[in-house]
């Protein structure tokens, strides 16, 4: 009998004994958690803290043209992966795109007879004998002495003529080859008979300028609907300071900008010392303008033209810098948004619709205002000074402000959904100075200008450039006889 007590009570002395190893390992766990969390958390505060700086500073690095506004001249040498989406045509030719090939004018013997063309036969078959044709096409370039013989009276001068002129300012300004370069094929291609300078070179690009009046070619574009415009920073030695008095830089060059007005057919470039809503005003061309501005959302150009359409290719990269580099879905779903209103607009215009149907118009704004209104709430998550909070506000509200402008692409399909008119009439300046360097003088900045906006507008009218600028020296030499 006692031994069972016994028993019993070692049993219930054993329980009590688990029990307590037991509650004094949870209390030991317990209090190890709590000292290794307090010790941890001023560590995770600054890992949490350097996570937050390596995002944002890895949005900074990875920004360049294809998901934010930066110019394609900031990317270096990054190689950046091909922006257009995906397309369900197949590579080459489509349907219907008419090609070329070399082939021989049917009217060779009219434009043989008009000096043209020169035509050359070599036969090795009798005369009668039938015979087939292969053909050589070539260009031959011989410099020619004309001599014209008079009586005397005004001392005798020998002076360029007009086509090596036309050759010389087309290389110069269209084929923006550098002017040291260019005296240097002259030399070469005339085995020496032609020593044109540099400063030849300038006046004769100087002599195209001053046979160019713009007056027509402004008047073109304020008799459209639509203005494209932009502007791109350029180098040079001399540009007027804001009193207009001319300056010089010593050791180092000036910022300019040369501003692009244009539409399908025509183009004007202007080049001010400043970009300003003064230098617009200077420029005098939209301040006579009621119609559509496309423009890249520049502050400056909403205070001008009835209305502004802004550049939807803008926009939509960077809201893919918000998705990529930020991490909002909201940015990766508003994206997709533009593109597939400019998708449906393509279509309409390619079956010859001028208009949006009111119905799916109307479903385009409503789903414009709930984007918006997700995009608000998302923002009021995010604590302030996040990572990606003020990026993600800015974008909130510039979709709110501005969305008239974003959605005139679609209420009125004569607004573009791009500005890239604009920027493909701007594309040769960056060219031009990453051959030249600068500009040299100011005047060459204005001659350069004009020159660009009436070949450029010639060849959007499909007329020969060559013959432009023939047509430009014939009228200053015989405006200067």
């Amino acid at each position: 009998m006692q031994d069972r007590v016994l028993r019993a009570e070692n049993a219930r002395l054993d329980k009590r004994i688990e029990a307590l190893e037991t509650t004094m390992e949870e209390r030991i766990n317990k209090a190890v958690e709590e000292a290794v969390a307090k010790a941890v958390a001023p560590l995770q505060a600054v890992i949490a803290e350097k996570d937050k700086e390596i995002l944002r500073l890895k949005s900074q690095l990875d920004k360049d043209s294809s998901n934010s506004s930066k110019p394609p001249g900031s990317n270096g040498f990054k190689q950046i992966s091909n922006n257009r989406e995906k397309s369900s045509k197949k590579q080459g030719g489509q349907f219907g795109h008419k090609g070329s090939r070399l082939n021989i004018p049917e009217n060779l013997d009219e434009l043989v007879e008009s000096g043209m063309a020169e035509h050359i036969i070599l036969s090795e078959v009798t005369e009668g004998e039938p015979y087939t044709s292969d053909w050589t096409v070539d260009l031959r370039i011989v410099p020619v002495f004309t001599e014209r013989r008079r009586k005397p009276g005004k001392p005798p001068k020998i002076e360029y003529g007009l086509q090596l002129k036309a050759i010389a300012v087309y290389l110069c300004v269209i084929g923006l080859i550098a002017v040291k370069r260019l005296t240097q094929f002259f030399h070469e291609i005339s085995y020496g008979l032609i020593p044109i300078s540099k400063a030849t070179v300038a006046q004769f690009t100087s002599d195209a300028a001053d046979g160019i009046d713009l007056t027509d070619n402004a008047r073109d574009l304020l008799n459209g609907r639509v203005i494209n415009t932009d502007e791109t920073p350029i180098k040079t030695s001399e540009r007027p300071n804001k009193r207009g008095v001319l300056e010089t830089a010593e050791k180092t060059t000036f910022s300019a900008y040369i501003r692009t007005y244009s539409n399908k057919t025509t183009t004007v470039l202007t080049a001010n010392s400043y970009k300003t809503e003064e230098s617009i005003i200077s420029d005098n061309i939209l301040t006579q303008f009621h119609g559509i501005i496309s423009q890249d959302h520049e502050a400056k150009f909403y205070n001008f033209g009835d209305s502004n359409a802004t550049c939807g290719a803008h926009l939509t990269r960077e809201l893919k810098g918000l998705a990529e580099l930020y991490l909002l879905d909201w940015a990766a779903e508003a994206r997709l948004f533009f593109l597939d209103m400019n998708n449906h607009k393509n279509k309409d215009v390619h079956n010859g619709s001028t208009a949006c149907e009111p119905a799916l118009l109307c479903s385009f704004e409503s789903s414009y205002d709930n984007l918006l209104h997700e995009g608000k709430l998302q923002l009021e998550k995010l604590p302030p000074k996040s990572f990606g909070y003020n990026e993600l506000r800015k974008m909130v509200n510039r979709l709110d402000k501005y969305k008239d402008n974003h959605l005139l692409f679609i209420r009125n399909y004569e607004a573009p959904f791009t500005n890239n008119q604009a920027e493909r009439d701007l594309r040769h300046c960056k060219t031009k100075q990453k051959v030249s360097g600068c500009f040299r003088s100011w005047k060459g900045v204005l001659d350069y200008c004009k020159i660009r906006s009436a070949l450029d507008t010639a060849k959007k009218r499909n007329e020969n450039l060559f013959d432009t600028l023939l047509a430009l020296l014939l009228h200053t030499s015989t405006a200067g006889q």
